[in-house]
């Protein structure tokens, strides 16, 4: 939609004039949360608020008062509000800062996202529905946490863990979204160099955050912090492996195996295996996209640093699944084999898959070699070890065999 000459009567319109009173509420939440204690009257406050960001957006399509002061207006209102919510609760959950620090990050690309749209399309765009959807559900986890005040430790941290994961995927989506656009612009332009500017900026901030924040919370991540927080707390134990998982899709230098059998020595069998599922996802997924956002130009690269990137091309088959699931098989270094199939836009669905089958086995033995660790001689450590090692010879001896087949030269 072209951006539209600002007439008053653009302006004073009611959804505008709800996004107004919802700035105008913000204020009066702090007011009542921080100074007068008075919570139940600030989850009152905060319901209104949430109302009027439901009905102005219907109100808007409805009586057809979609304009571009709404655009800029609307977005304003409800991320002052969440940060307002974010830091009313920072005194009573550290780990706040955290949210609030991924919080600014996700504002600051949109804003830069937003402006760089508009300068090269002369387009404001609205929210999107994964941006609206994790909007309530911050809304949601902040009003409980307002609203019950003994909240268990524990599930305060799922729901800040929700809220974060929520964050990434509308970040990751409109990231999607906006570089769309803006990759059409000219190669060499002004937009393609900001963008690429803002790229390495904000990977810079984020290492700066993470340094701020491993430096507020020093004593906690001590090796006592760790201890006394697991199992004790297995919601921050999760979290923490989680983040292993991440740092791990990065990097060639943490091995897999001692994660997946690191969560069977911390959790039970069930929750591991769950957890070292998730954990996988992470982990094939970030090397995934950063290979298919730098594109086929990376592909070269990618077989010139890594030499083990050759058997990847060499296995390049018709077939995407097959092709992540032998890849996988062979236990080639889980980031590069990722990188390189991102940058020759595998299908993320059937890699994914493909992906999830072959490191399964590995899933589920490991935690159990983990969990009996203690007493080699037990049946669980035994079996799972053998299983473990048959399984390594039997994907050897599979793709072997693949090879011949289909004369794939070494």
């Amino acid at each position: 939609m072209q951006s539209k000459h600002l007439k008053k009567e653009n302006i004073l319109t009611i959804p505008n004039l709800l996004s107004l009173i919802r700035i105008l509420l913000i204020p009066l939440i702090i007011w009542l949360y921080c100074v007068q204690k008075a919570y139940m009257h600030t989850f009152i406050v905060i319901v209104i608020s949430g109302f009027t960001y439901i009905i102005d957006g219907k109100i808007a399509r409805k009586f057809n008062k979609i304009s571009d002061v709404g655009k800029v207006l609307d977005p304003i209102a409800d991320k002052l509000t969440q940060a307002a919510l974010v830091i009313c609760l920072i005194a009573r959950y550290p780990w706040m800062w955290a949210l609030l620090a991924l919080f600014a990050v996700k504002e600051c690309l949109m804003l830069l996202w937003g402006y760089l749209t508009l300068k090269s399309t002369d387009t404001i765009n609205g929210a999107k529905w994964y941006g609206k959807l994790s909007t309530v559900v911050l809304y949601a986890v902040m009003m409980l946490l307002i609203l019950f005040v003994d909240i268990p430790q524990p599930i305060a941290t799922a729901l800040m863990l929700l809220c974060g994961g929520m964050m990434l995927l509308s970040l990751v989506m409109y990231g999607r979204f906006y570089h769309a656009i803006l990759d059409q612009a000219p190669s060499g332009s002004e937009q393609q160099k900001t963008l690429h500017t803002a790229r390495n900026v904000v990977l810079g901030l984020i290492w700066v955050g993470i340094i701020v924040i491993l430096f507020i919370h020093r004593k906690e991540l001590s090796a006592e912090g760790i201890a006394r927080y697991t199992p004790k707390n297995p919601w921050l134990a999760a979290i923490v492996m989680l983040a292993l998982f991440a740092l791990k899709s990065l990097s060639i230098v943490i091995y897999s195996g001692l994660l997946y059998a690191a969560n069977g020595i911390l959790f039970p069998l069930p929750v591991a295996i769950v957890l070292n599922l998730i954990g996988t996802v992470i982990m094939v997924s970030l090397p995934y996209w950063i290979g298919r956002r730098n594109g086929a130009s990376a592909v070269g690269e990618i077989r010139k640093k890594y030499p083990k990137a050759e058997v990847v091309h060499d296995l390049r088959a018709k077939n995407d699944f097959l092709f992540s699931f032998l890849v996988r098989m062979i236990r080639l270094p889980c980031d590069v084999a990722s990188l390189y199939m991102g940058a020759v836009h595998v299908e993320y669905k059937k890699y994914l898959l493909g992906s999830l089958f072959g490191m399964l086995p590995h899933a589920i033995t490991y935690p159990i070699i983990g969990m009996s660790i203690r007493d080699i001689r037990s049946p669980k450590f035994v079996i799972s070890l053998c299983a473990e090692l048959a399984y390594i010879l039997i994907t050897s001896a599979v793709y072997t065999v693949y090879r011949k087949r289909n004369q794939v030269s070494k």
